[in-house]
């Protein structure tokens, strides 16, 4: 990086579709950060001062042109009841599920993201973040709608209501459509980017008509709320997607950020510059220290986007717990290499 160019000009130039000397790149770096920072997993989830000076020493030492405040998906079936387990070791896990009984969505209300569960945690370590000046871009995380409503509902029980009563999957994603718009704008008031978590979207879970009908409108509908106040989405999708790709990209987001199963050069296709593509290293690259393997992986990306202007390096999910502190370095290392 020369002295007048910071990691945030990188993202720039390819949401402007600028050619770059080099692409900007990230790794999804979220409760790792606890490990490196020489906190518990609990206290990154609990602990807004924390959870911040975990991201925030992150970025000081990898450099990524994008730090995520990615901390974990329950937050916002937590703040309307839902019980949550937590643990020093690992993520937090739900106990079962607020729609067991379908009939509870009518008592259900949207949270309010000051107030609610630990959505004002998020938000406080949002803004510490956001006011650390970094040389980094910054993005939330928040869940979509279709991964809050398997959050509410439950993966398996809400596909086969899709079947049985698709009229209550359109109820349950309407509502949880308001809950991403909710959190959504007070996400982005803390001056982070607002990026949606989908991973049961993927066609590793369902199939691509099920994401045409009960998915698609949805999130074109959270991407057109955000658009009219001159903000962009990016929509992260995990597993497979290759079935999908023309869909997701017609819903407008300024982002699509997919996992190492999808092809990148398919993406790109897709996409013909209309969205940014982010991807989409293996996150089990960053389990060892092969610097090599790690070289050949990122170059494997550059190279399938060697003409592609609104490109991003990252890798393809989160980076596991267990993943070392080189193998992150070996990553940035290589996608910091002229294209």
């Amino acid at each position: 990086m020369t002295e007048d160019m910071k990691g945030r000009d990188y993202v720039r130039g390819a949401f402007k579709r600028q050619r770059m000397s080099r692409f900007a790149a990230y790794p999804v770096l979220g409760a790792v950060s606890a490990k490196f920072h020489g906190i518990t997993i609990r206290e990154f989830l609990t602990d807004a001062a924390k959870f911040a000076a975990a991201q925030i020493e992150a970025c000081e030492r990898f450099e990524p042109d994008i730090i995520v405040m990615m901390a974990d998906l329950v937050m916002e079936p937590e703040a309307m009841g839902q019980k949550v387990d937590y643990f020093d070791d690992r993520m937090n896990q739900q106990r079962g599920y607020l729609l067991e009984d379908k009939s509870k969505l009518a008592r259900l209300s949207v949270p309010n993201p000051s107030a609610d569960g630990r959505m004002p945690f998020y938000l406080e370590a949002c803004s510490r973040v956001s006011q650390a000046g970094l040389d980094a871009a910054i993005g939330n995380v928040i869940n979509g709608p279709w991964s809050l409503a398997c959050e509410l509902r439950g993966a398996e029980k809400i596909i086969l209501d899709t079947f049985d009563d698709p009229d209550f999957v359109k109820q349950l994603m309407q509502f949880s459509t308001e809950v991403v718009k909710s959190f959504g704008e007070a996400a982005a008031n803390t001056g982070t980017g607002i990026s949606l978590s989908e991973a049961p979207a993927s066609c590793s879970l369902i199939s691509p008509s099920i994401y045409r009908e009960f998915v698609m409108p949805y999130h074109k509908e959270v991407v057109d709320h955000f658009s009219a106040q001159k903000k962009g989405i990016t929509i992260h999708v995990c597993g497979f997607i290759d079935p999908i790709m023309e869909m997701l990209v017609d819903t407008g987001p300024a982002a699509i950020s997919f996992d190492a199963p999808s092809s990148l050069p398919m993406m790109l296709s897709a996409s013909n510059e209309r969205t940014v593509v982010i991807g989409n290293v293996p996150t089990t690259q960053f389990l060892s220290d092969d610097r090599d393997a790690m070289h050949k992986a990122v170059n494997q990306c550059k190279e399938a986007a060697v003409n592609a202007n609104a490109f991003i390096v990252a890798s393809g999910c989160e980076v596991p717990i267990p993943s070392t502190a080189k193998s992150i370095e070996y990553f940035m290392e290589a996608a910091r290499q002229p294209r």
